[in-house]
């Protein structure tokens, strides 16, 4: 019941005024919701379309900016590989299948332990954020420990991590997981308590329990700064990967990458330094298509002003 006379009292709140007997638009007949849905539905293709531009024009300056600093710093042709060679070594000749194979290989296992680290790190962030708005006393106790783990740099801790956890997917992942949770941490606080004076005094009146206040407001609110979020960890997940696969695992692209700089296999290091960086890109680009709709959606907590 109490559901019901939020969703009602939100949806009157946010309502226009009626206007006065005999004005103009008094008269005038009500939009139609099912006429108004494909503009949220435009807008949301139109970032779409923008998110696309983006990724193009960003791949096409990284690489001008690729063959602009090999000239530059005047890399030797031995080290310094240009785009050309990376395409001659991934589709050049009759062993480039297998090439691609093993960068795909090595591609997989650092995708999969970036992501389920992505996931435990962006969830216990979430749940640790929750916390910090229902108590201050637990953000007082808990945040000089999230500090000081932050202050700490990760290649630091890989070793320490390693010996604990172990040098296997396990210890991977939470070697991620830390990488990702602090950012995502500040970001969900943040984003949690961005409530409107009106929304609190709404949900108070209300009398709606304190799981009412995340599921009606505070979640909703939160959605744009969990995507700003994910849009700056997406990328740390898998350079923590990276690291932690030439440290500690010897698995994955990171471990890829440094047999081929001991080999001198300098082809096979750029085409993984491509990989790495389109998929970078990727991610980012999906984070913001994945927010144009979200957002567009459900994410008008914050923003609405009564």
């Amino acid at each position: 019941m109490t559901d019901q006379l939020i969703d009602i009292a939100t949806h009157d709140a946010d309502a226009e005024p009626a206007a006065p007997t005999g004005s103009p638009t008094a008269h005038a007949p009500r939009s139609d919701p099912a006429t108004t849905a494909p503009s949220t539905w435009r807008v949301a293709v139109r970032n779409v379309r923008s998110t696309v531009v983006t990724f193009v024009a960003t791949g096409v300056l990284l690489l001008v900016l690729w063959v602009v600093f090999l000239r530059v710093v005047n890399v030797g042709s031995y080290v310094g590989k240009g785009p050309g060679d990376v395409w001659g070594y991934l589709f050049g000749d009759e062993r480039s299948a297998e090439r691609r194979s093993e960068i795909w290989d090595n591609t997989y296992v650092t995708m999969k332990q970036a992501f389920v680290g992505y996931v435990v790190g962006t969830a216990v962030a979430i749940g640790v954020a929750m916390m910090f708005v229902l108590s201050r006393a637990i953000e007082q106790a808990l945040m000089p420990i999230a500090l000081a783990l932050r202050s700490v740099p990760i290649v630091a801790m890989i070793p320490f991590l390693a010996y604990v956890f172990g040098r296997d997917t396990r210890g991977s992942i939470v070697i991620v997981s830390i990488i990702v949770w602090f950012p995502t941490l500040v970001f969900m606080t943040f984003g949690l308590r961005s409530l409107t004076p009106q929304q609190h005094d709404l949900l108070r009146v209300l009398d709606a329990s304190k799981w009412q206040y995340f599921v009606k407001a505070r979640f909703p609110s939160a959605l744009p700064s969990f995507f700003a979020a994910a849009k700056v960890t997406a990328p740390l997940a898998i350079l923590g990967a990276l690291i932690n696969g030439w440290l500690s695992t010897g698995d994955g692209l990171g471990d890829f990458m440094l047999r081929s700089t001991t080999s001198s296999n300098y082809n096979g290091l750029w085409s993984a330094v491509v990989v790495v960086t389109v998929l970078s890109i990727v991610l980012v680009a999906l984070v913001n298509t994945a927010e144009a709709f979200v957002v567009g959606r459900f994410g008008d907590g914050g923003t609405r002003r009564t």
